[in-house]
C-alpha cells in the first residue's frame, strides 16, 4: 500500500498530520480520529482495516489531532493542553483535506476519546453533512470515568482548586500536581485542559453521558447510520459494557452494536474481525 504523510492546518493555524492511503479512482475514504494522547500510527487496528478496506476500493486517512500525544513541541498541543472544542476545527480541516481530493463517501471513525470527538463534531461541525456514516470503536465516557471511578470528591476538589488558581495566574499550561495522573489514571493534565475537560457542564460531560443511562442528546442527534464496536476489558463506560450498548441502541435507531468477547480496548489480535464487522456495516449503508 502505497501510504502517504500528509500535512494540513487547522483554521486556528495548528500543523497536524495524517497518514494517507489513496485507492485509484476510490470517491469512498474512511477517516480515523485517535484517542486520548494516541496518534495517526498507534491505532494499529487501522493497519488490518486499511488493508482490507483497500480490497474493497475504499480509501484510508488515519489521523492526528490537537490531542495527539500527551504534550509536543512542534506543533505546539497535545492531550495535556488541549481544549475539547478544538475537535471541530481539527476534523473541519481533514473534512476539507478530504473534500479537496475529491471524495464523495466520507465515513467518520474515531477510537475511544476519538468517539466522544466524533459525536461532538456531528452536532457541531461545518461538514457534517458530508458525512455518510460514523464508526464508534470503544465508545468512553471519559468525563464520567475520571469524575466519578479514578477521583474521589476530595481528589476532585484539590485538582479543580490547583487548576484554578494556575489558571488565575496565567499558568494554563503548568501540570497538575495533586495527583500526577488525574485523566483516567493514564495522564497528567495542565491546569486550563482540565478544567475544560472536567469542569461540571464541560462540552466534554454533555457529549456520551453514559453513566445516566439515557438522555444522550448528542447522540440522538446524529442522523446517519452508526456502528458501535467494542470489546469486553478495559472500558471506560463507567456503566457496564452490556447495559451501555442497550442504551446505546436505545438511544438511536439507526445504531447497530457489537461486543467482541475477550478483547481489549485496543481490538488486539481481533483486528480480522473488527474489519469483517466493518466492512459489513459499509456494504449495508453506502452506495458506491
Amino acid at each position: 500500500m502505497p501510504y502517504t504523510i500528509v500535512e494540513i492546518e487547522t483554521p486556528d493555524n495548528l500543523p497536524l498530520f495524517g497518514l494517507y492511503n489513496k485507492i485509484n479512482k476510490s470517491k469512498t475514504i474512511l477517516i480515523n480520529v485517535h484517542g486520548t494522547a494516541s496518534n495517526f500510527y498507534e491505532n494499529y487496528f487501522m493497519v488490518t482495516l486499511a488493508e482490507s478496506l483497500e480490497k474493497e476500493g475504499i480509501s484510508t486517512l488515519s489521523t492526528n489531532n490537537r490531542g495527539a500525544s500527551v504534550m509536543q513541541v512542534y506543533p505546539h498541543a497535545g492531550a495535556a493542553i488541549e481544549n475539547f472544542e478544538g475537535c471541530v476545527l481539527d476534523i473541519d480541516a481533514w473534512i476539507d483535506y478530504v473534500l479537496s481530493q475529491g471524495y464523495k463517501n466520507i465515513i467518520l471513525q474515531g477510537h475511544s476519546l476519538g468517539t466522544e470527538k466524533v459525536v461532538y463534531y456531528m452536532n457541531k461541525g461545518k461538514n457534517t453533512k458530508k458525512v455518510n456514516a460514523i464508526i464508534l470503536l470503544s465508545p468512553a465516557d471519559s468525563y464520567g470515568y475520571t469524575t466519578e471511578q479514578c477521583l474521589n470528591k476530595k481528589e476532585l476538589g484539590e485538582l479543580f482548586e490547583e487548576a484554578k488558581m494556575l489558571v488565575s495566574r496565567g499558568d494554563k499550561e503548568v501540570f497538575l500536581r495533586k495527583k500526577w495522573l488525574c485523566h483516567g489514571n493514564v495522564l497528567p493534565k495542565g491546569a486550563g485542559s482540565f478544567l475544560n475537560f472536567f469542569n461540571q457542564n464541560s462540552e466534554l460531560s454533555k457529549v456520551f453521558p453514559l453513566r445516566q443511562g439515557k438522555n444522550l442528546k448528542m447522540y440522538q442527534n446524529i442522523k446517519v447510520p452508526i456502528l458501535i464496536a467494542i470489546g469486553d476489558q478495559e472500558e471506560y463506560t463507567v456503566i457496564p459494557v452490556k447495559e451501555a450498548l442497550v442504551v446505546l441502541k436505545k438511544e438511536n435507531s439507526l445504531s447497530k452494536c457489537f461486543q467482541l468477547e475477550n478483547c481489549n480496548h485496543d481490538f488486539e489480535g481481533r483486528e480480522e474481525e473488527l474489519s469483517k464487522i466493518i466492512i459489513d456495516f459499509l456494504k449495508e449503508n453506502l452506495q458506491r
